[in-house]
């Protein structure tokens, strides 16, 4: 991988697993079941490590990718995700109060059923507006967010410890990540049933 912020070229590490499931109806097929999951495992594992990345900052510059944002955007905001399903779901409840004390009030209008209408509807009106500052909050952060502010020594720490440069890795300088050192091959023969 090349970096955005120097002309540093570096390699890392990218750990995954794929996951195969294989079926033998009244157990008649086990030896097909198994290989079925193995290549669905094996397509699997092959799709992700070809595909996904992992956040690593360049180990020269400390310097991460613009790529890579939304996976570190992602890792910190899950406190978001959760308030605007709450929100969503106090919104759709009070929704259905907001119509049964409609068509209460609607049939035999009292005080009573107009305030729990107009309760109901409130809310709705909260939990809209409640999920628009969430979302405008969460677009303002985003607009903002840029992991590589700051002083980068410890993203360089980080970069160094995950990954190496592509001469340092070709020129078997030093382990790479994990232990590994440059030209070994690492191989998991692990059995999916």
């Amino acid at each position: 991988m090349r970096c955005e912020n120097c002309p540093t070229e570096y390699v890392y590490v990218l750990e995954r697993e794929g996951v195969g499931v294989g079926t033998s109806v009244y157990l008649l097929n086990e030896d097909g079941a198994e290989s079925h999951a193995m290549s669905a495992a094996e397509d699997t594992l092959r799709q992700a490590l070809e595909n996904d990345f992992d956040p690593v900052p360049c180990p020269r510059c400390g310097n991460y990718q613009k790529f890579m944002f939304p996976k570190l955007m992602e890792d910190r905001s899950a406190w978001g995700a959760a308030a605007r399903v709450a929100a969503m779901l106090i919104g759709a409840l009070a929704i259905v109060i907001g119509a049964y004390w409609t068509r209460i009030y609607v049939i035999r209008p009292t005080d009573g059923a107009f305030w729990r209408m107009i309760a109901a509807w409130a809310t709705v009106a909260a939990a809209g507006l409640v999920s628009i500052a969430l979302a405008a909050a969460r677009g303002a952060w985003e607009r903002r967010f840029d992991p590589n502010d700051g002083d980068p020594e410890a993203r360089i720490a980080e970069g160094r410890r995950r990954a190496v440069t592509r001469a340092e890795f070709d020129a078997g300088q030093r382990p790479g990540p994990l232990g590994v050192s440059p030209g070994e091959q690492v191989q998991r023969d692990d059995r999916f049933t």
